[in-house]
Protein backbone atom coordinates (compact mmCIF):
# COMPACT_ATOMS: atom_id res chain seq x y z
CA UNK A 1 0.00 0.00 0.00
CA UNK A 2 1.39 3.24 -0.59
CA UNK A 3 2.42 5.21 2.08
CA UNK A 4 2.45 8.94 0.80
CA UNK A 5 -1.21 10.58 -0.51
CA UNK A 6 -0.76 11.34 -4.46
CA UNK A 7 -1.79 14.47 -5.80
CA UNK A 8 -5.38 14.61 -6.26
CA UNK A 9 -7.07 17.72 -7.56
CA UNK A 10 -10.97 17.87 -6.56
CA UNK A 11 -13.24 18.17 -9.33
CA UNK A 12 -16.24 21.47 -9.27
CA UNK A 13 -14.59 22.55 -5.90
CA UNK A 14 -15.36 25.71 -5.79
CA UNK A 15 -19.06 25.27 -7.28
CA UNK A 16 -19.27 22.43 -4.10
CA UNK A 17 -18.21 24.94 -2.03
CA UNK A 18 -21.00 27.22 -2.76
CA UNK A 19 -23.95 24.83 -3.45
CA UNK A 20 -23.39 23.27 0.10
CA UNK A 21 -23.55 25.97 2.61
CA UNK A 22 -22.66 24.78 6.19
CA UNK A 23 -24.30 26.16 9.28
CA UNK A 24 -22.94 25.59 12.98
CA UNK A 25 -22.46 21.94 14.08
CA UNK A 26 -23.27 20.64 10.17
CA UNK A 27 -23.31 17.39 9.98
CA UNK A 28 -21.99 15.97 6.11
CA UNK A 29 -22.23 12.82 4.52
CA UNK A 30 -19.56 11.93 1.99
CA UNK A 31 -21.06 8.90 -0.52
CA UNK A 32 -17.78 8.62 -2.40
CA UNK A 33 -15.09 9.64 -0.07
CA UNK A 34 -12.25 9.20 -2.60
CA UNK A 35 -8.93 10.25 -1.75
CA UNK A 36 -10.83 13.14 0.69
CA UNK A 37 -9.92 16.23 -1.51
CA UNK A 38 -13.69 17.71 -1.36
CA UNK A 39 -13.90 16.34 2.33
CA UNK A 40 -10.75 18.17 3.17
CA UNK A 41 -12.25 22.00 2.08
CA UNK A 42 -15.33 21.13 3.42
CA UNK A 43 -13.66 19.92 7.07
CA UNK A 44 -11.72 23.49 6.87
CA UNK A 45 -14.87 25.33 7.16
CA UNK A 46 -16.93 23.18 9.78
CA UNK A 47 -17.04 24.11 13.05
CA UNK A 48 -15.17 21.90 16.13
CA UNK A 49 -19.02 20.61 16.81
CA UNK A 50 -19.48 19.37 13.06
CA UNK A 51 -19.24 15.75 11.79
CA UNK A 52 -18.70 14.10 8.73
CA UNK A 53 -19.16 10.87 7.47
CA UNK A 54 -17.41 9.16 4.43
CA UNK A 55 -18.04 6.67 2.97
CA UNK A 56 -15.73 4.54 0.21
CA UNK A 57 -15.75 1.14 -0.98
CA UNK A 58 -11.91 1.09 -1.98
CA UNK A 59 -9.57 0.04 0.76
CA UNK A 60 -6.60 1.98 -0.49
CA UNK A 61 -8.42 4.58 -0.63
CA UNK A 62 -9.86 4.73 3.03
CA UNK A 63 -6.54 4.75 4.11
CA UNK A 64 -4.92 7.51 2.02
CA UNK A 65 -7.97 9.85 2.64
CA UNK A 66 -7.82 9.26 6.70
CA UNK A 67 -3.67 9.91 5.79
CA UNK A 68 -4.79 13.19 4.13
CA UNK A 69 -7.36 14.42 6.63
CA UNK A 70 -5.07 13.86 9.74
CA UNK A 71 -7.53 11.41 11.56
CA UNK A 72 -9.99 14.67 11.92
CA UNK A 73 -11.78 13.63 15.02
CA UNK A 74 -15.11 14.51 13.36
CA UNK A 75 -14.06 12.38 10.91
CA UNK A 76 -15.94 8.65 11.01
CA UNK A 77 -15.36 6.72 7.59
CA UNK A 78 -17.33 3.83 6.50
CA UNK A 79 -16.23 0.96 4.43
CA UNK A 80 -19.21 0.56 1.90
CA UNK A 81 -20.20 1.36 -1.84
CA UNK A 82 -22.85 4.55 -1.94
CA UNK A 83 -25.91 2.22 -2.85
CA UNK A 84 -25.36 -0.11 0.49
CA UNK A 85 -24.35 2.39 3.04
CA UNK A 86 -27.89 3.65 3.67
CA UNK A 87 -28.41 0.08 4.97
CA UNK A 88 -25.11 -0.78 6.59
CA UNK A 89 -25.56 -1.02 10.63
CA UNK A 90 -22.83 0.71 11.89
CA UNK A 91 -23.78 3.48 9.67
CA UNK A 92 -27.57 3.28 10.80
CA UNK A 93 -25.53 3.49 14.33
CA UNK A 94 -23.97 6.58 14.03
CA UNK A 95 -26.66 8.36 11.69
CA UNK A 96 -29.14 7.78 14.77
CA UNK A 97 -26.32 9.58 17.76
CA UNK A 98 -24.62 12.09 15.49
CA UNK A 99 -27.16 13.01 12.39
CA UNK A 100 -30.98 11.80 13.84
CA UNK A 101 -32.80 14.95 12.44
CA UNK A 102 -30.92 14.13 8.73
CA UNK A 103 -27.73 16.03 7.32
CA UNK A 104 -27.05 19.46 5.90
CA UNK A 105 -24.84 18.30 3.42
CA UNK A 106 -24.21 15.95 1.34
CA UNK A 107 -22.21 14.89 -1.54
CA UNK A 108 -21.38 12.46 -4.14
CA UNK A 109 -18.78 12.36 -6.92
CA UNK A 110 -19.55 9.64 -9.33
CA UNK A 111 -15.77 9.55 -10.95
CA UNK A 112 -12.99 7.51 -10.74
CA UNK A 113 -10.36 8.50 -8.28
CA UNK A 114 -6.56 9.60 -9.44
CA UNK A 115 -5.66 6.63 -7.86
CA UNK A 116 -7.42 4.23 -9.48
CA UNK A 117 -6.39 5.55 -12.55
CA UNK A 118 -2.79 6.13 -12.14
CA UNK A 119 -2.42 2.41 -10.36
CA UNK A 120 -1.62 0.21 -13.51
CA UNK A 121 -2.40 -2.69 -10.98
CA UNK A 122 -6.06 -1.60 -10.84
CA UNK A 123 -6.12 -1.97 -14.17
CA UNK A 124 -8.62 0.74 -15.31
CA UNK A 125 -6.04 2.59 -17.97
CA UNK A 126 -5.37 1.19 -21.06
CA UNK A 127 -2.44 3.09 -21.48
CA UNK A 128 -0.39 1.07 -18.46
CA UNK A 129 0.47 -2.74 -18.34
CA UNK A 130 -1.73 -4.48 -15.25
CA UNK A 131 -4.80 -7.08 -14.81
CA UNK A 132 -7.50 -7.17 -16.33
CA UNK A 133 -9.34 -5.88 -12.80
CA UNK A 134 -11.46 -2.59 -12.58
CA UNK A 135 -12.83 -3.58 -9.15
CA UNK A 136 -13.66 -0.33 -7.46
CA UNK A 137 -13.43 -2.80 -3.76
CA UNK A 138 -10.20 -5.14 -4.85
CA UNK A 139 -11.68 -7.08 -1.76
CA UNK A 140 -14.27 -8.58 -3.72
CA UNK A 141 -16.73 -9.25 -6.74
CA UNK A 142 -15.27 -10.19 -10.10
CA UNK A 143 -12.76 -8.94 -11.99
CA UNK A 144 -12.65 -7.61 -15.64
CA UNK A 145 -11.41 -10.52 -16.80
CA UNK A 146 -13.35 -13.27 -15.38
CA UNK A 147 -16.72 -10.77 -15.98
CA UNK A 148 -16.09 -11.01 -19.62
CA UNK A 149 -15.47 -14.35 -19.39
CA UNK A 150 -18.79 -14.98 -18.72
CA UNK A 151 -20.31 -12.81 -21.60
CA UNK A 152 -21.10 -13.89 -25.11
CA UNK A 153 -21.12 -11.61 -28.12
CA UNK A 154 -24.60 -10.33 -27.63
CA UNK A 155 -24.05 -9.57 -23.62
CA UNK A 156 -20.80 -8.14 -24.26
CA UNK A 157 -22.01 -6.10 -26.84
CA UNK A 158 -24.92 -4.46 -25.21
CA UNK A 159 -22.66 -3.68 -22.52
CA UNK A 160 -20.17 -1.92 -24.73
CA UNK A 161 -23.56 0.03 -26.77
CA UNK A 162 -25.36 0.35 -22.98
CA UNK A 163 -22.40 1.74 -20.97
CA UNK A 164 -19.84 3.04 -22.92
CA UNK A 165 -22.31 4.41 -25.95
CA UNK A 166 -20.01 2.65 -28.43
CA UNK A 167 -21.42 2.64 -31.99
CA UNK A 168 -18.83 -0.49 -33.38
CA UNK A 169 -19.99 -2.39 -30.12
CA UNK A 170 -20.84 -5.80 -31.78
CA UNK A 171 -17.24 -5.71 -33.47
CA UNK A 172 -15.25 -4.88 -30.50
CA UNK A 173 -17.08 -7.37 -28.28
CA UNK A 174 -16.27 -10.02 -30.89
CA UNK A 175 -12.78 -9.03 -31.20
CA UNK A 176 -12.56 -9.12 -27.59
CA UNK A 177 -13.85 -12.51 -27.32
CA UNK A 178 -11.56 -13.76 -30.50
CA UNK A 179 -8.87 -12.80 -28.15
CA UNK A 180 -9.73 -14.38 -25.15
CA UNK A 181 -10.22 -17.58 -26.88
CA UNK A 182 -6.90 -17.73 -28.39
CA UNK A 183 -5.41 -16.67 -25.19
CA UNK A 184 -4.42 -13.22 -25.74
CA UNK A 185 -6.46 -11.76 -23.40
CA UNK A 186 -4.76 -11.11 -19.74
CA UNK A 187 -3.77 -7.87 -19.52
CA UNK A 188 -5.40 -4.32 -19.94
CA UNK A 189 -3.09 -3.45 -22.90
CA UNK A 190 -4.36 -6.78 -24.14
CA UNK A 191 -8.22 -5.23 -24.11
CA UNK A 192 -6.84 -1.82 -25.90
CA UNK A 193 -5.40 -4.06 -28.19
CA UNK A 194 -8.40 -5.81 -29.18
CA UNK A 195 -10.51 -2.31 -29.40
CA UNK A 196 -7.21 -1.07 -31.53
CA UNK A 197 -8.33 -4.09 -33.97
CA UNK A 198 -11.75 -2.28 -34.78
CA UNK A 199 -10.72 1.32 -34.18
CA UNK A 200 -7.17 1.80 -35.54
CA UNK A 201 -5.15 4.14 -32.04
CA UNK A 202 -3.06 6.28 -34.58
CA UNK A 203 -5.71 7.69 -37.05
CA UNK A 204 -7.78 8.83 -33.81
CA UNK A 205 -4.81 10.43 -32.36
CA UNK A 206 -3.59 12.50 -35.65
CA UNK A 207 -7.52 13.54 -35.22
CA UNK A 208 -7.21 14.93 -32.07
CA UNK A 209 -10.02 12.53 -31.04
CA UNK A 210 -9.95 10.49 -27.43
CA UNK A 211 -8.52 6.91 -27.40
CA UNK A 212 -10.72 4.50 -29.09
CA UNK A 213 -10.30 2.09 -25.94
CA UNK A 214 -11.74 4.65 -23.63
CA UNK A 215 -15.59 3.96 -24.14
CA UNK A 216 -14.88 0.14 -23.90
CA UNK A 217 -13.09 0.70 -20.10
CA UNK A 218 -15.86 2.66 -19.36
CA UNK A 219 -18.43 0.31 -20.25
CA UNK A 220 -16.70 -2.75 -18.22
CA UNK A 221 -15.85 -0.87 -15.57
CA UNK A 222 -19.64 0.32 -14.90
CA UNK A 223 -20.67 -3.25 -15.63
CA UNK A 224 -18.23 -4.82 -13.35
CA UNK A 225 -18.96 -2.47 -10.76
CA UNK A 226 -22.33 -2.20 -11.08
CA UNK A 227 -22.12 1.74 -11.58
CA UNK A 228 -25.62 2.49 -12.84
CA UNK A 229 -28.13 -0.26 -11.39
CA UNK A 230 -28.92 1.38 -7.95
CA UNK A 231 -27.69 5.42 -8.79
CA UNK A 232 -31.62 6.44 -8.76
CA UNK A 233 -32.70 4.74 -5.94
CA UNK A 234 -29.53 5.87 -4.01
CA UNK A 235 -30.30 9.55 -4.78
CA UNK A 236 -33.72 8.83 -3.68
CA UNK A 237 -32.40 7.62 -0.42
CA UNK A 238 -29.71 10.66 0.18
CA UNK A 239 -32.64 13.00 -0.58
CA UNK A 240 -34.78 10.86 2.02
CA UNK A 241 -31.43 11.21 4.75
CA UNK A 242 -31.32 15.30 3.96
CA UNK A 243 -33.24 17.47 7.07
CA UNK A 244 -35.31 20.28 5.23
CA UNK A 245 -33.01 22.77 3.58
CA UNK A 246 -30.37 20.57 3.15
CA UNK A 247 -28.53 20.20 0.02
CA UNK A 248 -27.60 17.18 -1.93
CA UNK A 249 -24.68 17.59 -4.50
CA UNK A 250 -23.62 15.23 -7.33
CA UNK A 251 -20.92 15.66 -9.66
CA UNK A 252 -21.00 13.04 -12.56
CA UNK A 253 -18.58 12.08 -15.39
CA UNK A 254 -20.76 10.97 -18.66
CA UNK A 255 -23.92 11.18 -20.00
CA UNK A 256 -25.71 7.75 -18.37
CA UNK A 257 -24.83 8.93 -14.73
CA UNK A 258 -26.06 12.66 -15.96
CA UNK A 259 -29.32 11.35 -17.36
CA UNK A 260 -30.12 9.23 -14.02
CA UNK A 261 -28.94 12.25 -11.69
CA UNK A 262 -31.22 14.62 -14.07
CA UNK A 263 -34.27 12.49 -14.57
CA UNK A 264 -34.52 11.51 -10.50
CA UNK A 265 -34.18 14.85 -9.88
CA UNK A 266 -36.48 16.42 -12.19
CA UNK A 267 -39.04 13.15 -10.66
CA UNK A 268 -38.10 14.18 -7.47
CA UNK A 269 -38.87 17.74 -7.92
CA UNK A 270 -42.28 16.96 -9.26
CA UNK A 271 -41.32 17.67 -12.82
CA UNK A 272 -43.21 14.91 -14.88
CA UNK A 273 -41.58 13.79 -18.10
CA UNK A 274 -43.46 11.02 -19.18
CA UNK A 275 -45.46 10.67 -22.29
CA UNK A 276 -48.54 12.77 -22.61
CA UNK A 277 -49.30 16.86 -20.99
CA UNK A 278 -49.62 15.43 -17.44
CA UNK A 279 -48.52 12.98 -14.79
CA UNK A 280 -51.19 9.99 -14.44
CA UNK A 281 -50.73 11.04 -10.83
CA UNK A 282 -49.41 13.83 -8.88
CA UNK A 283 -45.35 13.31 -8.34
CA UNK A 284 -44.25 14.13 -4.90
CA UNK A 285 -42.36 17.39 -4.80
CA UNK A 286 -39.76 16.76 -2.41
CA UNK A 287 -36.79 19.07 -3.56
CA UNK A 288 -35.97 22.04 -5.40
CA UNK A 289 -33.39 22.18 -7.87
CA UNK A 290 -30.68 24.27 -7.59
CA UNK A 291 -28.99 25.52 -11.23
CA UNK A 292 -31.46 23.31 -13.01
CA UNK A 293 -29.39 22.93 -16.01
CA UNK A 294 -26.31 21.86 -13.69
CA UNK A 295 -23.07 23.45 -13.65
CA UNK A 296 -19.68 22.23 -15.26
CA UNK A 297 -15.85 23.34 -14.70
CA UNK A 298 -14.93 27.23 -15.59
CA UNK A 299 -11.98 27.87 -17.97
CA UNK A 300 -9.85 28.27 -15.48
CA UNK A 301 -10.53 24.82 -14.31
CA UNK A 302 -10.16 23.17 -17.30
CA UNK A 303 -6.94 24.70 -17.83
CA UNK A 304 -5.69 23.65 -14.69
CA UNK A 305 -7.48 20.24 -14.69
CA UNK A 306 -8.54 18.82 -18.15
CA UNK A 307 -9.65 15.49 -16.71
CA UNK A 308 -12.56 17.96 -15.17
CA UNK A 309 -13.66 18.04 -18.80
CA UNK A 310 -16.67 15.96 -18.52
CA UNK A 311 -17.62 16.47 -14.90
CA UNK A 312 -21.17 17.98 -14.42
CA UNK A 313 -22.54 19.39 -11.01
CA UNK A 314 -26.55 19.14 -10.07
CA UNK A 315 -27.66 20.41 -6.79
CA UNK A 316 -31.15 19.77 -4.83
CA UNK A 317 -32.79 20.97 -1.46
CA UNK A 318 -34.83 19.14 0.63
CA UNK A 319 -38.30 21.28 0.48
CA UNK A 320 -39.89 21.57 4.34
CA UNK A 321 -42.17 18.37 5.32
Amino acid sequence: MMTTTPVHIPVLLNEVLEALPLPPAARILDLTLGLGGHAEALLRRCDGDSRYAGVDRDPEARALAQERLGHDPRLAVFASAHEEVFRQPDFQAWKALHAPQGFDAILADLGVSTLQLKSASRGFSFREQGPLDMRMDTDSGMTALEWIQRQDEGTLAYALKTYGEERLAKLIARSILTALHEGRLATTLDLAEAVYKVIPREPAKRKGHADPATRTFQAIRIAVNGELERLAATLGEAIQALRPGGRLAVISFHSLEDRIVKQTFRRLAGIYDGPGRFAPEPLPKLITLIHPGGQEPSEAELAANPPSRSARLRVAERLPQ
